[in-house]
């Protein structure tokens, strides 16, 4: 069994080739962010409300999006994250 985050969410590993095209696929900052919010609204998932925050982290600052949808089992992310 894979190493569990302090969450319990299985940890996953990703190759950088898929990082890299990961990273690339989103040539605008708004075209993710556009993506977040219609990932929301899939079917089956059914958000009716989604929250950006700005947070600190490492010094950094980050966005944040949190919905209200039905979200994923923890086999489900890390399937999706492998």
């Amino acid at each position: 069994m894979a190493r569990l985050s302090e969450h319990g969410i299985r940890l996953s590993s990703m190759s950088p080739s898929f990082l890299n095209s990961n990273s690339t696929s989103h040539t605008w900052p708004f075209s993710a962010v556009a993506e977040l919010i219609d990932n929301a609204s899939d079917p089956g998932v059914s958000a009716k409300q989604i929250w950006i925050d700005v947070v600190e982290e490492a010094g950094q600052r980050c966005l944040t999006f949190t919905d209200n949808g039905s979200g994923m089992t923890p086999n489900k992310l890390h399937k999706m994250l492998r």
